[in-house]
């Protein structure tokens, strides 16, 4: 009896690819998300924003751009942080008409908690690769950089 055709094989790419990073990005996801918001009031989107203004001034456009998030989404972080102390606007470096985002020392004592907390959630999930977590990485990474194709209608 031949295989339905209608019925999905989930063992051939890409759904197996898929299916594997939507589980892992789930249960990885899950478990930061309740560490950072119970340890320290941040969700995963504010602490990788909080990590970006941390390796140096950004804008709330360059945000937005580098994490390829809506800039409403970069703007209710920064409202977040804002609000913990932990970011400020200053004027950007250079360019006078623009405004930069700077951590304060507050910020960068949360930032340095938050990773510990990252860094604890992740790291029996981490240690399973063990040698293939560089492999693993840059793999994802490249995709990331890969632009997709426009989805038609």
């Amino acid at each position: 009896m031949s295989p339905d055709p209608h019925s999905p094989d989930l063992t051939r790419q890409p759904l197996r690819f898929l299916a594997a990073y939507w589980t892992a990005w789930q249960g990885l996801s899950a478990q930061v998300q309740t560490a950072l918001a119970r340890e320290h009031g941040l969700d995963l989107r504010a602490f990788l924003i909080l990590s970006h203004v941390q390796a140096g001034p950004q804008t709330p456009s360059d945000l937005a751009r580098t994490l390829d998030l809506p800039r409403y989404e970069v703007a209710r972080a920064l409202r977040h942080l804002q609000g913990a102390g932990a970011v400020t606007h200053a004027p950007h470096p250079t360019d006078a008409r623009r405004h930069a985002l700077h951590v304060t020392p507050a910020g960068a004592q949360l930032w340095g908690a938050a990773m510990q907390t990252l860094q604890h959630a992740t790291q029996p999930a981490l240690t399973r690769l063990g040698s293939q977590l560089d492999a693993v990485t840059a793999g994802l990474e490249t995709l990331s950089a890969t632009p997709l194709p426009e989805a038609t209608a």
